[in-house]
C-alpha cells in the first residue's frame, strides 16, 4: 500500500477510497485485516486518519448496495478492535442514516432528539447558582459548619502542621458537599468564606491560610518565588525598604509577577469599595482585620499586590499591608 508515500491530502484521500474499495470488493477476512493492518501503520504519521477514514463512508455509503454495506460493517469492526477508529469518532462524525445501518444506534430518530436535548444543555442553559438573597438555608450551613470547625480549633494556633492539614481537609469536604448539594454559587461562597477568615484571622491564622492555599480557589501558581516567612532577616527587610523608597519599582516588578488569585483579589477589592464608600459618608474606619487577611494573602502569594491596588482608595494602604 503506498499510503505512507503520499503527502498530498487530495491524494491520500483517493488513494485511500481505492484501497476501501479493494478491500469491500475482495469480502474477505483477510482483506479485512490486511487493511486494517496498513492504516495502523499509516496512524502514527497521520493524526487525521480516522476524520478522512470517516468523511470518505460518508460520502460513499449512500450508493452502497446491500451486500457492501454488510461487508462494511465486518471491516469497521476489524478497525474498531486495531483502535484506528473509535465509536465515539464515529458517532459523533457519521450520519444517522450509517450510524444506524451500521448498527450502532438503535434508533435515528431517538439519537436525534437526545442530541438535541445534550446539545441544548450545553450551549444553551444558562448555569443557575442561588444566590444569597434567593436561598438562604445552604450559605446558612456554610456559615455554620466553617465556624463549627473553628471553634473546636485550640486558641493561638497551638496546633501541630499535621492536624491542621487533617482539619483542614475535613472541613474542604464539607464544603464541597455543600456546594454540590445546594448548587451554591462558588464565588459567593469564596466571599463568604474570606469574610469568615477576616473576622477569626487573629486567633485561627495558620489555619485560615491552610484551608485557603488548599482549596479550589489557590491559584496554580503563588505570586511570590521565595515566600516571605521563608525569606532571612535581611532579605526580609531589604523587601520591605525597597517598598518603602520606591513603589513605582515594585509595583511594576509585581505586575509581571505569574500567579495570584485574580477572583480572590476581585472579592477582596470590592471590600475595600464597599468599605470606602461608607467611610466616606461615616466616621467608621475600614476594619483592620480586612486589612490584616489582605496583607497576608498578598505575603503568602495567593493574590498579587497589582490586582488588588486599582480597588485601593484608603491613605495609608500599602504601608498597613506592609508594616
Amino acid at each position: 500500500m503506498s499510503l505512507l508515500q503520499l503527502s498530498n491530502v487530495s491524494g491520500f484521500i483517493e488513494c485511500l477510497c481505492v484501497a476501501l474499495d479493494q478491500a469491500i470488493g475482495q469480502s474477505t477476512t483477510s482483506a479485512f485485516e490486511h487493511f486494517s493492518q496498513a492504516l495502523s501503520e499509516v496512524l502514527p504519521f497521520n493524526p487525521l486518519l480516522p476524520t478522512q477514514l470517516l468523511d470518505v463512508l460518508n460520502q460513499i455509503w449512500s450508493d452502497q448496495q446491500p451486500d457492501s454495506k454488510a461487508s462494511f460493517r465486518v471491516l469497521l469492526q476489524k478497525l474498531f478492535e486495531s483502535q484506528v477508529l473509535t465509536t465515539e469518532l464515529a458517532i459523533e462524525l457519521l450520519d444517522r442514516e450509517v450510524l444506524q445501518d451500521l448498527a450502532l444506534i438503535s434508533n435515528t430518530q431517538i439519537f436525534s432528539t437526545r442530541s438535541v436535548r445534550v446539545n441544548t444543555s450545553l450551549l444553551y442553559k444558562q448555569q443557575k447558582f442561588n444566590l444569597l438573597r434567593e436561598e438562604n438555608e445552604g450559605y446558612g450551613k456554610l456559615s455554620h459548619e466553617f465556624n463549627l470547625t473553628l471553634s473546636e480549633l485550640p486558641k493561638a494556633g497551638l496546633m501541630d502542621t499535621s492536624e491542621i492539614a487533617s482539619r483542614s481537609e475535613d472541613l474542604l469536604t464539607v464544603v464541597n458537599a455543600l456546594i454540590g448539594y445546594f448548587e451554591l454559587d462558588p464565588n459567593r461562597v469564596l466571599d463568604n468564606i474570606l469574610d469568615i477568615c477576616s473576622q477569626n484571622l487573629l486567633s485561627h491564622t495558620r489555619f485560615m491560610m491552610h484551608f485557603l492555599h488548599h482549596s479550589p480557589w489557590a491559584p496554580t501558581a503563588l505570586a511570590t518565588t521565595i515566600p516571605f516567612a521563608q525569606a532571612s532577616a535581611a532579605e526580609k527587610r531589604q523587601r520591605l525598604d525597597s517598598i518603602q523608597s520606591d513603589f513605582v519599582k515594585h509595583y511594576r516588578a509585581d505586575i509581571c509577577k505569574e500567579g495570584g488569585s485574580t477572583l480572590a483579589a476581585e472579592l477582596l477589592g470590592f471590600k475595600l469599595r464597599y468599605c470606602s464608600s461608607v467611610t466616606s459618608q461615616k466616621s467608621s474606619a475600614t476594619p483592620e482585620s480586612l486589612v490584616f487577611l489582605i496583607a497576608l494573602l498578598i505575603k503568602t502569594g495567593f493574590i498579587k499586590l497589582s490586582d488588588i491596588y486599582p480597588y485601593v482608595r484608603l491613605r495609608g494602604f500599602v504601608a498597613k499591608c506592609y508594616s
